[in-house]
């Protein structure tokens, strides 16, 4: 019965406070006021969070007030938040045709444009309020911004340098140039060894890489002498792998690897595709071919969903992997909690299902089928990476998996992962 008295109680405040905001409204309307104490009121309701009441009250302003532009920026601003940018864009183009040179207007489509990846034309709005404000700190910074994601660096390092002469203690600057100085080393080395532990029936089995890359005109090149130690035997693995660019916001994945060693396929090929999308998503499709001989292969078909969120990426991937009796399907999850650029991070990862780009127990006899791309696995881990200044990376995970043994399917062993990696760019 009390809870029944609780549970009214609440019905009760609800609809209490549901009908108070309603009055308010109309309260707004009834006691006419000023239009600018309306625009001062969608200002603290878009900054609380509540932009559809703040978009409300933005169209009821320019109903009669169509050029009271601050009201019309905000209301694209709103849009914006939302990730709703094509709006954002119609609104700042009406504020624009009347007053080119607005500069709250301006900053405003400069932030859809980099938030919408669109660094194009954010480079060209920057430019234009550059050209009506030469000294306004936001529009260098910016444009600097979207030029170094466009890889003009030469360009963007030019800008900070105006920008430093306005104002020396600039807070963004010389983060931005260092970030500049970073992407601008085209090459690099790293190397990594990785260990992993078994509570029962396997021994320690280690790996390991060496790894040269280097920026080419078609996009970021790798190549990697891949080796593995278990059960008793060693192999190797040289691999390639490039990230082609095809437009702003659009570029691939190929990868090949072969190997005459049986802990490794004999060929491995790789393709995705990843796009940027709007609201700060990307997504990819793709594929892995594995070959172990010519009468055993398997293709597995993956894609992923990311987004970024303030200082956080989250990924989701999906592998499908078909069979004669049926489809096996994993999936890994990641978040990565960057710390100021992108070269400093801590990352969380977990997933289920055999994943095909990580390292798999394979038979004890330690021969290699697709067999083993069937098996059922729970993993969760941390991982870390730190800049040791400009040309140095250091990267560490450690992982705990559940995996389904290959010869006693449904028995399971846990394998404590360790992978430490260092990386110079030069």
């Amino acid at each position: 019965m009390l809870h029944t008295v609780a549970q009214r109680r609440r019905t009760r405040i609800a609809l209490t406070l549901v009908v108070t905001f309603n009055l308010s409204l109309a309260q707004i309307d009834t006691l006419k006021l000023s239009p600018d104490d309306l625009f001062a009121l969608a200002r603290q309701r878009a900054f609380a969070g509540q932009r559809d009441e703040a978009r409300s009250l933005c169209t009821t302003i320019l109903a009669k007030y169509p050029s009271y532009f601050d009201v019309r920026t905000l209301l694209a601003r709103t849009y914006a938040w939302d990730g709703n940018y094509g709006e954002a864009r119609a609104e700042l183009s009406k504020v624009l045709s009347a007053s080119p040179t607005n500069k709250d207007a301006l900053s405003a489509l400069l932030d859809v444009e980099l938030w919408d990846h669109k660094f194009d034309r954010a480079v060209e709005v920057a430019s234009q309020g550059i050209r009506a404000y030469p000294t306004e700190e936001n529009f260098l910074h910016k444009k600097a911004q979207a030029l170094n994601s466009l890889g003009r660096d030469t360009e963007a390092l030019t800008l900070l340098a105006q920008l430093e002469d306005i104002n020396p203690s600039h807070p963004g600057a010389a983060t931005l140039r260092q970030q500049i100085k970073r992407s601008s080393l085209g090459n690099g080395v790293g190397f990594r060894y990785a260990t992993d532990r078994f509570s029962e029936v396997y021994g320690p089995m280690h790996y390991g890489h060496a790894q040269l890359s280097r920026r080419t005109p078609l996009g970021i090149a790798f190549a990697r002498f891949n080796y593995s130690r278990r059960f008793g035997m060693e192999g190797f693995q040289p691999e390639l792998e490039l990230y082609p660019a095809i437009t702003s916001g659009i570029y691939t994945y190929l990868n090949y690897g072969y190997s005459s060693s049986t802990l490794f396929p004999k060929h491995r090929i790789g393709a995705e595709l990843y796009s940027k999308l709007p609201l700060s998503l990307e997504a990819s499709l793709g594929l892995r071919h594995l070959s172990f001989n010519p009468s055993q292969f398997v293709t597995i078909y993956t894609g992923s969903l990311g987004l970024y969120y303030e200082s956080i990426w989250i990924s989701l991937r999906h592998y499908l992997t078909p069979d004669d009796g049926g489809l096996s399907i994993s999936t890994t999850t990641m978040v990565r909690w960057y710390q100021g650029d992108v070269d400093n991070f801590f990352m969380l990862r977990g997933g289920f299902g055999f994943a095909a780009d990580e390292r798999a127990i394979q038979s004890s006899a330690g021969l290699s089928g697709k067999e083993v791309f069937y098996l059922k696995a729970q993993t969760a881990g941390v991982g870390w990476q730190r800049s040791l200044g400009t040309h140095m990376l250091f990267f560490a995970t450690v992982d705990v998996t559940n995996q389904e043994l290959s010869a006693r399917a449904g028995q399971y062993v846990t394998m404590y992962s360790l992978s430490i990696e260092l990386r110079a760019r030069f």
